[in-house]
């Protein structure tokens, strides 16, 4: 803490050096030499001497981690992590939470259990798939994010995130968070909902991510966040299609409002019943201390997403597929592909101009030239 003469309010300031700023431990953010000159009513002179003194620190970086790095500000407080208790217990009100968001489907439901005691085994894990909660709102996904910010405290929890935090130049989540929730965003837009799901790829299962603060140079940092997308849509995020298998994203959909919210909301902020839960996690699936890595859900309910996912040039091809299955592993010329296009589009009650207009553009399998004797086709190899 400062105690000089010059400053008439205690604050903790760090210098920075890989950024050539000070940063401000209680507001979480970072200033210029003039900013802090000005907070603390000293010169620069008197500001030099405070760093000379070490009654301003510095480091060669900052991190956000349960083990430290050498000359590294850790921003991370292990003790505002929230311990088991020592009486296993599985309070009705979170039993209820849990299995309402999970649509009261056994493996969703065990899986939320383990990845909520995964995270909390492994802080600093940056691989957790992130899980897509969608369907009925009513509050019960902001009440499972009470329940974790009571797990690893609020300060490390970031929700309600928008489409435009992952669209704009500058990043709203700085990384000084273990849990973040982004909300409602898809735009019913495909090229802005796959430009969205490219962003989200970037930073789900990121090493180190590139933050860009405004009036600070981009700089990384070591990634430790578990990520969700929540949405009351039948379409929360444009998937790949499903031969890119959607590894980083875990899909739960509910079908169920939440009676009572106000009651349980209550429960999952007391301390104690969230440490009788924490313990009930540890007791009931011990399997997940020998875990290396939380492998993503596989479901029907990321099936059906990533099927309403999946561009309508592939949706074609399965249609293909089903009518000409001894095709498959060959080379068809593109013109026969091309003939068949009504004939999809008429069956599936798809708009044939719009279709062909992107199709060879979004489709699985590119077309590509062949030389036959004197004459050039295209020609499509489907594998």
């Amino acid at each position: 803490m400062l105690e000089t003469p010059k400053s008439c309010a205690k604050e903790t300031y760090i210098y920075i050096k890989m950024l050539c700023k000070y940063y401000w431990v209680e507001k979480r953010s970072f200033f210029t030499t003039a900013e802090v000159c000005s907070n603390l009513m000293c010169s620069m002179k008197d500001l030099i001497e405070m760093r000379k003194e070490w009654t301003i620190r510095s480091f060669d970086n900052i991190c956000y981690s349960l083990k430290d790095v050498p000359w590294h500000l850790n921003l991370l407080d292990e003790r505002d992590i929230l311990k088991p208790s020592e009486d296993p217990i599985l309070d009705d009100n979170i039993k209820y939470l849990i299995e309402n968001v999970c649509w009261y489907k056994q493996e969703n439901i065990d899986y939320l259990h383990r990845a909520i005691l995964y995270k909390h085994d492994n802080i600093d894990d940056f691989t957790l798939p992130c899980i897509v909660l969608y369907w009925k709102g009513w509050s019960w996904k902001w009440t499972l994010m009470s329940l974790l910010a009571t797990i690893f405290w609020e300060s490390n929890v970031l929700t309600n995130l928008w489409q435009r935090e992952l669209q704009s130049s500058f990043d709203t989540y700085k990384w000084q968070k273990l849990v973040v929730e982004f909300a409602e965003v898809t735009s019913n837009n495909t090229n802005i909902d796959k430009a969205i799901l490219n962003r989200l790829k970037n930073i789900v299962w990121a090493q180190k991510l590139t933050v860009n603060e405004k009036n600070v140079k981009p700089y990384q940092i070591e990634n430790s966040a578990w990520f969700f997308v929540s949405s009351n849509s039948n379409s929360p995020l444009k998937l790949d299609d499903k031969e890119k298998w959607n590894r980083r994203f875990s899909i739960i959909k509910s079908n169920f409002s939440l009676e009572n919210w106000e009651i349980i909301n209550k429960k999952v902020k007391d301390r104690e019943t969230v440490r009788n839960y924490l313990a009930w996690l540890y007791y009931s699936f011990p399997e997940v201390y020998e875990y290396k890595k939380l492998p993503a859900l596989d479901n029907q309910d990321k099936r059906e997403l990533e099927d309403r996912s999946q561009e309508e040039a592939n949706t074609f091809w399965e249609w293909y597929l089903e009518k000409f299955p001894d095709n498959k592993w060959k080379k068809i010329r593109h013109t026969e592909i091309n003939d068949l296009i009504p004939t999809f589009c008429d069956e599936s009650g798809t708009d044939q101009w719009e279709f062909q207009k992107y199709f060879w553009r979004n489709s699985r399998y590119q077309k590509t030239k062949m030389r036959l004797w004197k004459e050039t086709f295209y020609w499509v190899e489907i594998l």
